[in-house]
């Protein structure tokens, strides 16, 4: 366990155990808490079980989700991390707009789910069955209002109640069919809209299609765009890593690791990194691993 800075990362395991300080060296501690479950606890805050770690820290970047784990095995999206360093430093694209442009016009062609069709159709099928069961009550109603009125010699009484259920179930048509109306129409919109979605399902691979040519584009340029620093980056791990950057992101030749290493060296790294113990011994131990990569450090 080291460092003083009351700011500094702090782990508690399950057994109690408590460390603080910018380097922490868990092989200190008789706690078998898996490098898996640190990191974690960094990503997320506080634990959900009582046997997992707990870890106080600034809450991760943008780029900490690519460098989270820093082991020889650990596999490592050198692009996506190099183009997420590049906009955590205010880089753009040239294809970010039209990339913009595409995803707009793909939410915007977005058919109905058969579910709302399925929903609307049952509702049509309800509102019609509702009407005709009302329809067939007013002439019921309006034939027994018509009977008490040839009888003559009902009571008023009668008579203003038959009326007064004739006059309530009219009503309640008129509601409904109304409600039968709406719920065909909308029906009909969505069969309409789940028809042209069909249609369009060409134009919508199309443009997919263009969303990930963009996508890989847009990559590829902000990859480029801190390229030298991360060259330089490369350039300065020690030995045991054994890895050329190139001139430009296609050319690295090395591990993964040593890519991964070289971009959190570059990156604003606040939560800390979990890193391996031979990896950290290809440093020359955990604190130089801290120094080059400019992080907090777990050693784990």
């Amino acid at each position: 366990m080291t460092g003083d800075s009351s700011d500094a990362p702090r782990v508690r395991l399950p057994s109690g155990e408590t460390f603080s300080g910018r380097v922490i060296d868990l092989r200190e501690s008789d706690d078998a808490v898996p490098a898996d479950a640190v990191c974690r606890a960094v990503r997320f805050g506080r634990p959900a079980a009582a046997d997992a770690p707990e870890v106080v820290c600034p809450s991760p970047g943008p780029v900490h989700g690519y460098v989270a784990r820093l082991d020889r095995g650990t596999a490592f999206d050198r692009r996506g991390a190099l183009a997420a360093l590049a906009r955590s430093r205010g880089h753009a694209a040239p294809a970010d707009g039209e990339l913009a442009e595409v995803r707009a016009e793909l939410d915007s062609i977005r058919p109905p789910s058969p579910a709302d069709v399925e929903a609307a159709r049952r509702r049509a099928a309800e509102a019609g069955a509702e009407t005709e069961r009302l329809r067939e009550r007013v002439a019921t109603l309006r034939g027994r209002l018509s009977a008490h009125r040839e009888r003559g010699g009902e009571t008023d009484d009668a008579v203003a109640e038959a009326e007064a259920e004739l006059s309530e179930a009219t009503t309640r048509l008129s509601e409904v069919a109304t409600d039968r109306i709406a719920a065909r129409q909308r029906l009909e919109l969505l069969e309409s809209e789940a028809r042209e979605g069909r249609d369009e399902r060409e134009r919508r691979l199309r443009l997919e299609d263009e969303a990930g040519n963009l996508e890989r584009a847009v990559r590829r340029s902000l990859a480029a765009s801190v390229y030298d620093d991360f060259s330089s980056a490369v350039a300065a791990l020690p030995d045991p890593f054994d890895a050329a950057a190139g001139d430009e992101p296609g050319e690295y030749d090395g591990p993964a690791a040593a890519a991964a290493v070289a971009v959190a060296r570059l990156a604003d790294i606040r939560a800390p990194v979990v890193v391996s113990p031979p990896l950290a011994d290809a440093f020359g131990g955990p604190r130089p691993a801290g120094e080059f990569l400019r992080a907090p450090v777990v050693v784990r």
